[in-house]
Parts: C-alpha cells; sequence; structure tokens
C-alpha cells in the first residue's frame, strides 16, 4: 500500500525527456532570451522575494522563542521538515497538472470541485493583503539594513522607507513587469551565490570558535547606540530551569515567527507560468532548490547565532552580525580579548547611559508597579556597558582599511538592495493576483493591466509603512497570506477532479493518482498545522486578517455581480454567446464571460490561418483578423499575432509570451472560451461570405461593360461568365443563388479592407481569364461569328489542374432542354427566347452581403 502512495505519477517517457533537457533547463533564460524561464532564472526573479526573506528568519524564530536559540531552533526544524516533506510535493503536483495556473485562486479554480471553488476568492483575498505586507515589510527592512552602511540616516528610517517602496513601484510601472526581469534576475543571482558563499564561509567560523561569542555584545551595543536596533530579545534564564508548559508555548511562538522564513515560496509556481518547457520540470526542480536554500540557509544562520549568542535585535538582522564576526576575525586584523581595552572615556560614556535610560527616564516615563524589572545595579550596568563600548572600537579598528570592511559593506548593500527589490515579488506577485481577478470578472478590467494593480498595492503600502514601523510587528499579520496560499494549493490537488488527472494521462484510482493526492494530502497536513499555529499563536492579527479579507472578497463579490444579489453565471453565459453586436456590461462576470468568448474566437480564426485554411483568399492575415473582429466584436488584442494600432498594447492576460492557450481561470469560462472557439466553421464561412462581397462588388461595377442585350447578351450573361471563370472551385448552382442574394449595402472600414482585396485580386484576374471569352463578345458584335457559340475557358483549380469552364456567350448559346436551373431560369425570364432583344438589368446589380452593417462609406471602386 505505502509504495503506492510514492509511485511517481509522471509517465516514465515524459520524466526521461524533461532530464535529458534538465541541464540545458537550468540555466535557460538567464540572458532573457524569450525563451523562457529556467530553473535558475526562476530562482533568482523569486529570489528577491523568497531569499531575502532569510535575512530574517533568524531574527523572528529567536524573537518568537523570547531569546532560546535550541527552541528556535527546533522550531524551524520541524517547519522545515513540513515544507520539504509536505509544501514541496503538493506544490509540484499542482505544477504538473496546471504549469499555467499562476497561484493557489487560479489553481483551484481550474482544477478544484466546485464545492471548493469559493477558496479562490478568499486566497485571491488573503494574497493581495500578502503583497501589500510584501512591499511595507520589504521597504522596512531595506531601510533598516542601510543603517549598517549610513547609521548617521537613522532618524529617516521610515521616510527612506516610504522612498524605497515608490521608486520600485514607478520603476515597474515605467518599465512594465517584463522588461524589470533582468533586474530580478541580477539582483536575486548576486544576493544567492553571495550568501551562499559568505554564510557557509560564516557557519564554519562559529563552529571552530565558538569563544567568538564576545563580540557579540560590542556589536549590538553600537547598533542600539545608533538608535538601529530599537530592542533587543535575550534569553533571561537558563532553558532547563523552564516550565514544560512554557517550552512548549514558545516552541509554538517561534514556528508561528519562524514561518515568514517561507515568505515567497509560494510565488514559484505563479512566476513558472513564464518558465521554459517543460514548464512542470522547472517549477518542480525550482521548487526543490528554493526550499534547500531556505532550509540551509536558516540552519546555517541559527546554529552561528546559537555558537555566538546573538540575540534577537529588532531593526537589524542577525545574519549581518554574524557577517560582521566573520569579517573582523578572518578579514580584518582580528580581535582578542587582550585587544579590549577599558577606558575612562568607556565607563563615562557607560555611566551617561545609565542616567539617561534608568534615572532621567524613569523620572520621566515612571512605571507602574510590576510593569517592568527592576533597573540593573549601576555598577553591573557600568562595567558591563564599558566593556560592551571598547569591544565596539576594537571590531571598528579591526575591520579598518581591510578586506573585511569591504565584505561588510558589499554584504550590507546587498542585502540592502535584494530587500529593495523584494518589493517587486509584492507587487508584480500582487498584480498578478489582481489580474486574475479581473479576469474572473472580480474586479475592474483596468486591473487587467498590472500597472493599475501596482500603483493600487503602493497606494495602501504608503499609508501603512508609517503606522506599523517594525518587522516584528506586521510578521504577525504577513504569514496569513502564504499560509493561506499553502492550504488552498494542497487541498485543490488532493481533491482535484477526475477530468484533470485524465487530461494529464493519469486514471483515477490508479497508483499514480493515489500518488498525487497523496503529495496534496501532505501539503494538507503541513498546511493546516501552520494554519492552526498562527491562528492560535497570533490571534491578536487574525481580526484585521479576517476584517481586511473579507473588505476584499466584498469589493470582488460585488464587481463579479454588478451589485450584492447573486447573478445565475450559466444564464450570463448564454445571452453572452448568444449576443450579435457589442455589449454593455452589467457586471464583471459579464465582461469576462465575454473576453472569454473573444479569445476563444480570436484563437479559432488564429488556428484556421496557421491550418492554412485561409490561404485560398490571398490576403494578409492581419486583414483577415480585423474584419473578423468587426465582424464578431473581438478586441483585435485578442488576436496573438496581430499589429496592434500606434498607443495600444497588451496586458499582462492579453496575448502570452509562448503563443500558446493558457487555460481559462475557472470552468465557466473555459466554457464559454471552448463554445467560442468551436464556431470555426461559422468564421470560415463569414470570411468566405465577405470574400466572396468583395468579388461581387467588382463583378457588379464591371459587368456592364460587356452587356449588350439587343445581342442577346443581357446581364446574366456576363455574370454567368464572370462568375465560372473567378469561381472555379465552387458549384456554378452554388454560386449563383449566392450572387442572386446579393444586397448592396455599406461595410464597416476593417471587413472592407478585406473585402477590397479580393475586390482588387478580381480586377487583376479577370483581364487575365477573360481573354477567351471578351473577344468571341467582340466578334459577335461585329456579326463576325454566330451568336449561339458555348465557348471553354481554361481556368485552374485549387488543386492546381487546368479545368475547362464551359460558358453560355449569349441567350442563343442556351440549350433548348436542360436541368440547369440557371438555363431553366433565363429561358423563363426571357419567355425562351434565344437571343431575344430588349433584355433587363441584371439580377444581381446593386446588391451586396447581407451578413454585415456599418457607418462608413464604401470605398471608391463602390460608389458605381
Amino acid at each position: 500500500m505505502w509504495r503506492h502512495l510514492f509511485h511517481p505519477y509522471v509517465p516514465e517517457g515524459e520524466r526521461r525527456a524533461a532530464r535529458r533537457q534538465l541541464p540545458r533547463l537550468l540555466v535557460e533564460g538567464l540572458l532573457v532570451s524569450g525563451t523562457g524561464l529556467g530553473v535558475f532564472a526562476l530562482i533568482f526573479e523569486i529570489a528577491a522575494d523568497a531569499f531575502s526573506v532569510a535575512a530574517y528568519q533568524t531574527l523572528l524564530a529567536i524573537h518568537g522563542a523570547h531569546g532560546y536559540h535550541g527552541i528556535a531552533i527546533a522550531a524551524f526544524g520541524v517547519l522545515s521538515l513540513m515544507l520539504y516533506f509536505g509544501i514541496v510535493p503538493s506544490y509540484q503536483a499542482g505544477s504538473y497538472l496546471r504549469p499555467n495556473a499562476g497561484g493557489s485562486g487560479p489553481l483551484v479554480e481550474s482544477i478544484g470541485p466546485a464545492k471548493l471553488r469559493w477558496l479562490s476568492w478568499v486566497g485571491t483575498s488573503l494574497f493581495f493583503l500578502d503583497a501589500i505586507l510584501t512591499i511595507i515589510i520589504s521597504a522596512i527592512s531595506a531601510a533598516d539594513v542601510l543603517m549598517l552602511v549610513l547609521p548617521e540616516l537613522a532618524a529617516y528610517r521610515i521616510l527612506l522607507a516610504e522612498l524605497f517602496a515608490f521608486f520600485i513601484m514607478a520603476v515597474l510601472v515605467l518599465m512594465g513587469p517584463k522588461r524589470a526581469v533582468p533586474l530580478f534576475l541580477l539582483g536575486g543571482g548576486a544576493f544567492t551565490v553571495f550568501t551562499l558563499a559568505a554564510l557557509s564561509l560564516t557557519a564554519v567560523a562559529a563552529w571552530q570558535h565558538p569563544e567568538w561569542a564576545y563580540l557579540t555584545e560590542g556589536i549590538v551595543h553600537r547598533l542600539q547606540a545608533a538608535e538601529v536596533v530599537e530592542h533587543v530579545v535575550r534569553a533571561r534564564q537558563d532553558l532547563s530551569t523552564l516550565a514544560t508548559g512554557m517550552v512548549v508555548y514558545l516552541f509554538f511562538r517561534s514556528m508561528s515567527s519562524a514561518m515568514l522564513g517561507f515568505s515567497g515560496y509560494e510565488v514559484i509556481p505563479a512566476s513558472g507560468k513564464h518558465a521554459a518547457r517543460p514548464k512542470w520540470m522547472v517549477i518542480r526542480t525550482a521548487l526543490v532548490l528554493a526550499a534547500l536554500f531556505l532550509i540551509g540557509t536558516g540552519v546555517m544562520q541559527l546554529y552561528a547565532a546559537q555558537r555566538w549568542d546573538i540575540p534577537a535585535t529588532e531593526g537589524y538582522s542577525t545574519l549581518l552580525i554574524e557577517y560582521e564576526i566573520t569579517a573582523a576575525q578572518w578579514m580584518g586584523r582580528g580581535v582578542t580579548p587582550d585587544d579590549i581595552q577599558v577606558t575612562e572615556d568607556d565607563r563615562a560614556a557607560a555611566e551617561a547611559l545609565y542616567a539617561a535610560r534608568y534615572v532621567e527616564g524613569a523620572m520621566l516615563h515612571p512605571l507602574a508597579e510590576g510593569t517592568a524589572e527592576p533597573p540593573p545595579e549601576r555598577e553591573t550596568f557600568v562595567e558591563r556597558t564599558a566593556f560592551s563600548i571598547a569591544t565596539a572600537r576594537a571590531i571598528k579598528e579591526a575591520l579598518a582599511g581591510t578586506l573585511g570592511a569591504t565584505f561588510l559593506f558589499v554584504a550590507g548593500l546587498l542585502l540592502a538592495v535584494i530587500l529593495l527589490l523584494a518589493q517587486g515579488g509584492g507587487y508584480v506577485g500582487g498584480a498578478a493576483v489582481a489580474a486574475n481577478a479581473a479576469r474572473l470578472g472580480r474586479l475592474p478590467a483596468q486591473f487587467l493591466d498590472d500597472r493599475i494593480g501596482i500603483a493600487v498595492i503602493w497606494s495602501i503600502a504608503a499609508v501603512l509603512i508609517p503606522i506599523i514601523r517594525q518587522v516584528t510587528v506586521v510578521e504577525a499579520y504577513y504569514a496569513f497570506g502564504f499560509v493561506s496560499a499553502f492550504v488552498i494549493s494542497s487541498t485543490a490537488v488532493f481533491f482535484a477532479r477526475d477530468e484533470v488527472l485524465r487530461e494529464r494521462g493519469i486514471e483515477p484510482g490508479s497508483p499514480a493518482a493515489r500518488s498525487l493526492r497523496f503529495a496534496g494530502l501532505r501539503g494538507m497536513i503541513a498546511s493546516y498545522a501552520m494554519l492552526v499555529i498562527l491562528v492560535v499563536m497570533k490571534y491578536h492579527a487574525l481580526l484585521a486578517i479576517v476584517a481586511a479579507g473579507a473588505l476584499i472578497t466584498l469589493i470582488q463579490w460585488v464587481s463579479a455581480n454588478g451589485g450584492l444579489r447573486k447573478r445565475d453565471p450559466h444564464a450570463l453565459m448564454e445571452k453572452v454567446l448568444a449576443t450579435r453586436g457589442s455589449m454593455t456590461y452589467r457586471s464583471g462576470l459579464e465582461r469576462a464571460l465575454d473576453q472569454a468568448r473573444q479569445r476563444g474566437l480570436a484563437d479559432a480564426l488564429e488556428d484556421l490561418i496557421a491550418q492554412g485554411v485561409m490561404d485560398k483568399f490571398n490576403v494578409d492575415p492581419d486583414r483577415i483578423r480585423r474584419a473578423a473582429a468587426a465582424h464578431f466584436y473581438v478586441d483585435p488584442r485578442f488576436f496573438r499575432f496581430t499589429v496592434l494600432p500606434r498607443g495600444v498594447r497588451r496586458s499582462g492576460w492579453e496575448g502570452d509570451d509562448h503563443h500558446e492557450h493558457t487555460e481559462e481561470p475557472s470552468l465557466l469560462l473555459e466554457e464559454a472560451y471552448r463554445r467560442a472557439y468551436a464556431r470555426q466553421d461559422e468564421i470560415r464561412r463569414v470570411i468566405e461570405g465577405y470574400s466572396h462581397f468583395g468579388i461581387f462588388t467588382f463583378i457588379r461595377n464591371f459587368h456592364p461593360n460587356w452587356v449588350l442585350p439587343e445581342r442577346g447578351r443581357p446581364a446574366e450573361i456576363v455574370q454567368q461568365a464572370m462568375l465560372k471563370t473567378l469561381f472555379p472551385n465552387t458549384p456554378f448552382a452554388e454560386v449563383w443563388d449566392e450572387f442572386k442574394a446579393y444586397r448592396h449595402r455599406l461595410l464597416p472600414a476593417a471587413i472592407w479592407q478585406f473585402a477590397r482585396q479580393r475586390y482588387t485580386w478580381a480586377k487583376d484576374q479577370w483581364p487575365n481569364l477573360s481573354d477567351h471569352i471578351t473577344t468571341i463578345w467582340t466578334l459577335q458584335d461585329y456579326d463576325m461569328l454566330p451568336s449561339d457559340i458555348v465557348a471553354e475557358v481554361a481556368v485552374v483549380r485549387a488543386d492546381g489542374k487546368r479545368h475547362l469552364a464551359r460558358v453560355y456567350t449569349s441567350l442563343a448559346a442556351l440549350p433548348a432542354s436542360s436541368d440547369d436551373p440557371f438555363v431553366r431560369e433565363l429561358r423563363a425570364r426571357y419567355n425562351g427566347a434565344a437571343g431575344a432583344e430588349g433584355g433587363t438589368g441584371s439580377a444581381g446589380a446593386g446588391d451586396v452581403a447581407a451578413d454585415a452593417s456599418s457607418a462608413t462609406p464604401t470605398a471608391p471602386e463602390d460608389a458605381a
């Protein structure tokens, strides 16, 4: 039984082919060549969001454990197991089923059963909140880290955070998310490579020299004196003296804080929409490598923090304290206990600090009894603080002018830059989720443009940054967003519909299906456990999260239904698909269905063009697209290959990088798309009808030149000759009936520009094809040939074979008896008199195709 639960659900042939391509897939897209993101490019793109939090997960884990490193390590270890053996397999299974899904909301819509589809509303709301909090925590963190390089700017920390948030927003809006990808690749790649090397060196240093812990207090004191660090959390007593209940409480509290180290991981499947093919293999490999990076960096940081007794320094990264110790000892001149000489100036500074903190401060801000610990003894405080000041001075002297100073500067600057770029993950991911909601009709259509979503996210974050101010404040709210994504994605995989499995070649109930669902189950166990811990330990943040999530969900509901009252989606779909003409949308869902219809029609035409069905018209495909767009009311932006007018551009959802159809984000929209796509025959008939319209217009305008009723050559005889030579592939009876139904009306300019090409083609072809028949007519007019000639005109059919079209040159050439409806019609009309005089005008003159309407003027040739 257990063997079946780990049965591979990817077919062996597909796995082998993907493994052969893996070396290329690892590095593809690093130069942004347009081939799609490979594994490393995908990792580097999300590194700014996911890996930058690795710099703070240690701080948060220790902070949550109240300074007890042992508890923080245990909590992070359990979280790591849950990530690697729970979340990773479920995300891999989800990315195999729907590599184009783009997040938890679209995933549950596309693969989940109807009863779970409401989760996509919740997932969208929480993910959007998560994006806003990403901006806040990244901007504040970047400002905090910058204090390492420029500590004198500490007073402007929040202003810098606001400027950082605005800067990245402006870059993304001006450049566009796609063009900004190189920034993420460069920044994420540099940070990833540097962190792997530098942190490995730090872990080795901590393993070999635990005695360097005496430097920690000096660094922390310097940060406090510069007001970079506002709070320091240290263990107050030995771990063995804590009650079991307190240890358990601190363990779960540390888990709830350390979860933040996995933030950004949920973006990998969403970013995988732009991955190289096979996408599932790129996403699968990136998920594993990213998890190993997050777990490995966390373990190394926590190990070094424990060895060197580094406390939780709110406002400053534990990682940079570790780097500073390593830089001073191995890359600088080194600091020994003998180098730390306490001077009278150090003691005076310590005395002043004690007076400011515990004497003057207590007088200005008296504390109620029992609300804080009593101040330390003056003598003890002065001695310890003076030693810390001396230590900080010794470290500064050891680093001055050395490789260690350069290393520390690069580390701080690179971390500040990566935290700055980390906002990009929030902006782009949040905008993508908003665009998906807009595509579903749950947000206004403006959000289809990623720039609008980015601007909205920034505006909300800009208001909240001065209110939140601290990383440890926002982390309580932050984790709910990505943990909910874990929950929704794994649940969707476990309850994936049977037809979705069959689409991927997995038979429901088979070992492969059970293995895939077991991957989802493992993700559910891990993510549900994380969510329970969050709710219990961060309950104070739950009310705000629920309220904000409910507000965004309500906005989605009103936008989708055009009000609070729910509209029947299937009735709306039938209405949209039956509409002939432009629509005024009364709800977002109505718009979404109509856009799915337009995408289906556009893709249907694109495939007809690709299959060569439209080649026979010998017209530029873009004219065909514009004609179809005008007739079926399709926005030209939905055509994958069309040339758009100047100033018109595609948004993130219009058109696909790889020119392939991306599944609609819901079953309802997919059904609307499929039904529209199934109208290929109708599209072909309509285009052919407009092609005939152009040729018929030429016949109408030019046939009077050869009409001579007194010679037995009424309009019908000339039209018959022109139709037979210009339509060699169509049975004459069919094209004659169509020509008789032709009625002239004005056409939209886009349609006429297509039909005009066929008009011009006929105008060019007729002189070449008509030499034989017009020569006969000319000689007949001079009585040099009899009037009863049946001419045989050589034409070439579509298969390339010559065909002799039998053309009646006059009424006298009509057979006395015939089953041909055309012959019977003309004999009836002219009383059976071959060569009768007087005739009437053309039955088709002044006609036009009945299938179009317009308010635009006709072309010059059409004015006759």
